[in-house]
């Protein structure tokens, strides 16, 4: 899959996630690993680029004691209408793609 192709997926799926819940990057990869094979690096990249863009942030949430603090990450009201906004490319997209392999 090509590459750029391949982050902007990601970035839709990690919004759609965190529209969904809070969470942190662990728990994302493995829910984004279930459909496509990422490596942790990549995940932590993405994120980073999307707090820069101001569609997430994350705080941090003191475990019970035996864990460090997580860093857990939310999506912001921007990340948000970006959501909004990709969900509705990705359908038109795919309905065009559909079409052509019809």
């Amino acid at each position: 899959m090509d590459t750029q192709l391949k982050k902007g997926i990601l970035e839709l799926i990690i919004l759609k996630h965190l529209r969904d819940k809070d969470c942190y990057a662990y728990e994302l990869n493995k829910i984004i690993n279930k459909v496509i094979e990422i490596n942790e690096s990549t995940s932590y990249a993405i994120l980073k680029k999307m707090i820069n863009k101001g569609y997430c942030d994350f705080y941090m949430l003191d475990s019970d004691g035996n864990y460090p603090a997580r860093k857990y990450y939310k999506i912001t009201d921007l990340g948000r209408e970006e959501l909004t906004k990709n969900i509705k490319a990705w359908e038109e997209f795919q309905s065009n793609i559909n079409d052509l392999l019809k």
